[in-house]
């Protein structure tokens, strides 16, 4: 027997997934995030609703969100920014919105056949990292993010 309000049930599954993102968990993989173990869960290339276009095709000014990141059971979103032909900004933020880490970089092509590119992002840990991760706010850092198929596996 159903003991809850249909309405209510419609309600909080519409509010709460409302921007659902599609997670490529076929592709996730380990990694290490700022010298921290993570796993990284990829949000899939996809025309469906969720899913993203390859940082490649990607339009530019358009924060995407690419990944998502569990470090020491902490949940960090990766939102990457085409600013130009080659260049990118990166952002790293918190569950609950808090920036992390910002930076930019510009794509280098190793393999373009099969959509192997890196970008190396260089900037600074911000306010939230030390609380979030451990990290020296403000501190210089660089990322280097390694993608094949088109971005589709990152590591």
């Amino acid at each position: 027997m159903t003991t809850y309000k249909t309405d209510l049930k419609a309600s909080v599954a519409e509010t709460t997934f409302r921007d659902a993102s599609l997670i490529g968990f076929e592709a996730s993989g380990a990694t290490v995030l700022f010298g921290k173990s993570a796993l990284r869960l990829p949000v899939a290339i996809s025309d469906n609703p969720g899913g993203r276009v390859s940082i490649h095709d990607m339009s530019e000014n358009q924060p995407t969100l690419t990944g998502v990141y569990v470090v020491d059971l902490q949940v960090v979103k990766e939102m990457l920014t085409r600013t130009g032909e080659a260049s990118y900004k990166a952002e790293l933020a918190s569950q609950d919105g808090q920036t992390l880490f910002e930076g930019t970089g510009n794509l280098e092509m190793i393999n373009p056949e099969v959509g192997h590119s890196r970008i190396v992002f260089r900037g600074k840990y911000k306010e939230g990292a030390p609380t979030v991760l451990g990290l020296e706010a403000e501190a210089p850092a660089a990322w280097e993010r390694i993608s094949v198929v088109w971005s589709g596996i990152a590591w």
